[in-house]
């Protein structure tokens, strides 16, 4: 089973690479792994060791200040805590530029820029699925849907807005464990009474804003450490909830969410590999019913946890560019998200209600030649509480462009 897993994950990176050929048949654009080069049509220069190597000891500081100061100061703010994000971005930063040393070093011809490469799609239906193995509890698959146009101003701005809507197809039911009767209760199949049932949804709008810094923006040009892009993410979320505990009356909750300035970066480590960085603040506004009632009672806003994302992302091109009627291309990914919303997190030993979740994915995007729309297959797993698969279908098509706009 060892061997046939090592295997399989050696098929994958391989593929990444591109057949094993000589190292001195290597296109001219093609970047080495251990040297550094300038990626055509890209207009920037990068040395894929350097960069990871940067990133794995920024990374390493980071997670390890979080990790001192956390232990001596205490856990006085659970998951609110701002150095245990620093913690678990760290993270990302350390096991991407891992993984990113193992890919390029399995590709003796060195890396190209995948030129389709998978990104966020126009157009996505998201399933999640449900189901459970306990006796009277049910889990309802999830359905979602987003739209996400992109707009270039120019070579170097980009506008992406946003508008997102999930919803569980179904009432979710907890029941009590505790042994409380000796016979089946009527309607049930076991002892144990109903202690939850809940139904959710959640709607979200915003933008993305993308900037390309021209190279070398922030570093001279001789350290190569590629092409950098500055990104801002204003968002507004809803989240409504009804639950009915036990035989009580249901009640619902809302939850507004604001995100105003939630500030980003890209770094582009070689062609094929990038690492992104969110951080911002949160505004919620909570809004709650009566059991029984349907009018809602808003509270005043509050300043919630602070948001956190990091992602690395590894491009695996499956076909190559010329002389195919159909390109394949993937995409690798790796992110943990810190914002403390819906209670959902990683947990391991007693560390429980500490981490957020972990999110491990791969896309699969397919076009014919020339085509100006393409499929995109997205499946990953949320690792943490609350979490779980996910299978994503998405539609790309060609961003708009301010030429095509002005007509």
């Amino acid at each position: 089973m060892t061997r046939a897993l090592v295997a399989a994950l050696s098929a994958v990176f391989l593929t990444a690479a591109g057949p094993v050929e000589d190292p001195a048949a290597a296109p001219k654009d093609a970047c080495p792994s251990l040297g550094r080069c300038c990626v055509e049509g890209e207009e920037y220069c990068v040395h894929p060791a350097a960069g990871r190597g940067v990133l794995a000891v920024s990374s390493l500081a980071g997670a390890g200040a979080g990790a001192a100061v956390y232990m001596a100061a205490g856990d006085s703010l659970r998951s609110g805590e701002p150095f245990l994000q620093m913690m678990g971005l760290g993270a990302v930063g350390l096991l991407g530029s891992g993984l990113g040393a193992v890919a390029a070093r399995l590709a003796p011809r060195g890396e190209t820029t995948v030129l389709d490469r998978p990104g966020s799609p126009t157009l996505v239906l998201s399933l999640t699925p449900g189901g459970t193995s306990v006796l009277d509890e049910a889990a309802p698959y999830g359905l979602g849907f987003s739209f996400d146009p992109s707009f270039e101003l120019d070579g170097y701005l980009a506008i992406r807005p946003h508008v997102a809507f999930s919803t569980s197809l179904g009432v979710s039911q907890d029941v009590d464990p505790r042994p409380q009767h000796t016979q089946p209760i009527d309607g049930q199949e076991s002892t144990f009474p109903v202690a939850l049932r809940a139904w959710k949804m959640k709607l979200s709008a915003g933008a993305e804003f993308r900037m390309k810094l021209p190279y070398p923006a922030l570093v001279p040009a001789r350290t190569y450490m590629g092409r950098i892009e500055l990104r801002y993410r204003p968002r507004w979320e809803l989240r409504r909830r009804v639950v009915q505990p036990g035989e009580s009356d249901h009640q619902a909750t809302e939850h507004h969410a604001l995100y105003p300035a939630t500030f980003g970066f890209r770094w582009h480590l070689s062609p094929r590999q990038r690492f992104t960085l969110w951080l911002g603040p949160r505004i919620d506004f909570i809004s709650f019913t009566d059991h029984g009632e349907t009018e809602l009672h808003h509270g005043s806003g509050n300043v919630g946890s602070f948001h956190a994302e990091a992602w690395y992302s590894l491009d695996i091109p499956f076909t190559p560019e010329q002389g195919m009627k159909t390109s394949v291309t993937g995409r690798f990914n790796l992110g943990y998200v810190h914002s403390n919303l819906d209670g959902d997190g990683f947990d391991f030993t007693a560390a429980i209600g500490f981490f957020g979740p972990i999110e491990v994915s791969f896309d699969l995007r397919l076009r014919r030649m020339n085509a100006p729309v393409a499929a995109q297959i997205s499946a990953g797993m949320i690792i943490g509480s609350g979490g779980g698969p996910f299978v994503e279908l998405g539609l790309v098509t060609e961003p708009i462009r301010k030429q095509e706009a002005a007509q």
